[in-house]
């Protein structure tokens, strides 16, 4: 049982800590959390940041689940970029990739091109678009598909 002499200390204590140092009286704001009108958007990423998501695409020696996670359509893409990654590998020294803009946003899909060229040809480029899902941008089925049919692997 708390005495009457510990009831007014505590009292006290809190009568003190509410007294500023000249006697007046301070008050504290209660902090109100701003209700959420709109689903979280992230920015969007920069080619940079899509040259890197695709990189782990292509890496066949990255996590499935890491490879995974960037894809709208999840492990069910992944057959496309084992067999991108497998055309990679032996691929001319020449061969290179890059994703170039501009980065368009409609919404929550955005766009940029895939851009591959080989020394002695023409460059092919890709339309290429991902998703925000979640608040991360996932490469899109579409684009799965458009990378399965080019490497033969399809849908």
């Amino acid at each position: 049982m708390i005495s009457t002499r510990k009831k007014l200390g505590a009292v006290a204590f809190a009568a003190a800590a509410l007294v500023g140092a000249f006697g007046t009286v301070t008050t504290a704001a209660i902090a109100e959390a701003a209700p959420i009108t709109a689903p979280l958007r992230t920015s969007a990423p920069s080619t940079g940041e899509l040259r890197a998501k695709m990189a782990v695409l292509f890496n066949a020696g990255a996590s499935r689940s890491a490879r995974a996670a960037e894809l709208e359509n999840g492990e069910a893409g992944l057959p496309a970029f084992d067999a991108a990654s497998a055309l990679i590998a032996i691929a001319p020294a020449s061969w290179r990739w890059d994703v170039v803009g501009p980065v368009s946003v409609n919404g929550d899909t955005l766009s940029a091109v895939l851009y591959t060229a080989t020394d002695g040809y023409e460059p092919w480029t890709f339309d290429l678009t991902w998703k925000q899902i979640d608040g991360t941008w996932k490469l899109s089925r579409e684009s799965v598909c458009t990378i399965g049919n080019f490497v033969g692997q399809g849908c």
